[in-house]
């Protein structure tokens, strides 16, 4: 008697344990960590992202703003949490490629310390001039370039911009003189009035300069035309050939998360991204829907690290 009441006592005791485990995935409240202070464009993304995302697999999805040393920090928290599938990251070509590149001590490893579980969006950058500068193509600025060599002034308000320029100058074999600013904002106002006389910048930003004809338009990076800006030319198609340059967006996941968490997840990720509403608020900011596996993710890591590694050694871009 005493034997059958201990095997009882050792059921229930087990029981909760056993449904727990056997409860389907997500079974409570997600996290989704933004490496940015809130009201940026990632967190932005974020926010909308989460709300379909959410929708998708029956949970909610928060938020958590993780700001600092240009995402270094809430990306390297990303990376240490647990490895269940409820804690996530919306990562960008910053935090998973280029800080990586430029910082000598930051706290995570891009490849081995987190799951790619897929890419989410992209925007190309996107090569304006002043009103004032005698230039309609990228032909005319390589030109104009070569004939006044270390004279023209562009302005860079962010690491990814200068990137941009440092690839096209290193592609078209010019010589510049750039110009930092902390910030798009300002870098914009003296482009408008002439103080500088090229810049590269994000598309949705000057678009309404350009728009407004307060500045000219000459080329934008990705290797495709924009839907957004269908009547830009690409540079790649003006001139140099294997120029590609995009910001984008992925979801990752901390290291040894299942795989077929992942799967999950990344279906998630596929069918929120179908959404007309999300389609439509992406399309506002600017922004292209630009899904992959996660074996594709992993590729665009290498690839991107190898580009923009090679850039900045040949034009020794150092973080003072």
């Amino acid at each position: 008697m005493l034997t059958k009441m201990l095997q009882a006592a050792a059921v229930l005791l087990a029981g909760p344990a056993t449904l727990a485990a056997e409860a389907p995935y997500p079974s409570h409240t997600m996290t989704m960590v933004v490496a940015f202070n809130a009201g940026g464009s990632t967190d932005l993304i974020a926010r909308v992202l989460a709300q379909h995302m959410g929708s998708v697999l029956g949970q909610t999805i928060i938020i958590e703003n993780k700001g600092g040393a240009d995402g270094a920090i809430g990306t390297a928290a990303a990376s240490r949490a647990a490895p269940d599938g409820y804690t996530l990251i919306l990562s960008t070509t910053s935090t998973h490629v280029i800080n990586p590149l430029l910082y000598k001590n930051i706290a995570y490893n891009p490849v081995t310390d987190f799951e790619p579980v897929s890419l989410v969006a992209q925007s190309p950058n996107i090569l304006v001039s002043s009103p004032q500068f005698d230039a309609k193509s990228v032909k005319d600025v390589i030109a104009r370039a070569r004939a006044a060599p270390g004279k023209l002034n562009v302005a860079t308000g962010a690491t990814m911009h200068l990137l941009n320029a440092a690839m096209f100058k290193n592609m078209a074999g010019l010589t510049w003189v750039d110009v930092p600013y902390k910030g798009s904002g300002p870098a914009i106002n003296d482009l408008i009035s002439g103080q500088v006389d090229l810049m590269f910048d994000q598309l949705p930003s000057s678009l309404a300069q350009v728009q407004g004809g307060r500045l000219k338009a000459v080329a934008v990076t990705s290797r495709q035309r924009s839907s957004i800006a269908p009547d830009i030319p690409t540079i790649a198609e003006s001139g140099l050939p294997a120029f590609e340059a995009t910001s984008w967006w992925g979801v990752f996941a901390p290291p040894k998360t299942p795989p077929e968490i992942v799967t999950r997840l990344n279906a998630a990720v596929h069918q929120a991204l179908t959404d007309p509403q999300l389609l439509e608020t992406f399309k506002g900011m600017g922004l292209e829907v630009w899904q992959s596996t996660p074996e594709e993710l992993a590729r665009l890591l290498i690839d991107e690290r190898a580009k923009w590694q090679k850039v900045i050694a040949d034009n020794h871009i150092e973080v003072n």
